[in-house]
């Protein structure tokens, strides 16, 4: 789904959107964050994260390790779709984001890819499913889960990513701009991205 408009209103599409989804993940239960609930203390109000900065959601907390544009993106090993990836179009590039999303709190944490969006300059891009990965899942007591987001969109954008799932009442924002102090590390060929302190990783491209 491709909306270009002014940034207001796509941010105010983009939160239509996720509220409206409910994602199916392998344990099939229902969307759900810490407390079940929205607009409680801790779990409301829009905020402007670092790349490589963790923000605390509740008993949980969302770290975006990076965010890149990419020539060749890296495929997940579990996809959320099996179809054939559709080839960007000419102008359009691939933007992908590691994103960390970990549980401490003793309630299951509902964790879905379709709460994502990725907004170049005033174009806000959803996920492509098909470079997108793994689907969504219910996260108990101190588990983890390693997301890779792919967005197709505008070649020669900044990339921000943008994170409203159902149970937090507001938008949070993975900038860039905002950079947590880090290293440089190649993910991909020719794209370079600023990581957490300490973290290294190298990945080849998907096929």
């Amino acid at each position: 789904m491709r909306i270009e408009r002014t940034v207001p209103r796509l941010v105010v599409a983009f939160l239509a959107i996720a509220l409206g989804v409910i994602g199916a993940g392998c344990d099939g239960g229902k969307d759900g964050g810490p407390t079940g609930a929205t607009g409680v203390e801790g779990l409301s109000g829009d905020q402007v994260v670092a790349i490589g900065e963790t923000i605390a959601l509740g008993g949980g907390s969302v770290t975006v390790r990076a965010l890149q544009d990419a020539f060749q993106p890296v495929t997940p090993a579990q996809k959320m779709s099996d179809e054939s990836p559709v080839a960007p179009a000419a102008g359009e590039s691939f933007y992908q984001a590691y994103v960390r999303v970990e549980n401490k709190g003793a309630l299951p944490l509902r964790v879905d890819p379709e709460h994502f969006a990725c907004q170049m300059g005033n174009y806000v891009s959803t996920i492509e499913p098909t470079r997108s990965g793994p689907p969504a899942r219910s996260l108990i007591y101190n588990t983890s889960l390693d997301l890779l987001l792919t967005f197709r969109g505008p070649a020669g954008r900044d990339p921000v990513l943008l994170y409203s799932p159902p149970w937090y009442d507001g938008v949070i924002t993975f900038s860039p701009e905002k950079q947590a102090p880090g290293v440089t590390t190649t993910l991909a060929p020719g794209a370079t991205t600023t990581l957490a302190p300490g973290v290294t990783t190298t990945l080849a491209p998907g096929p």
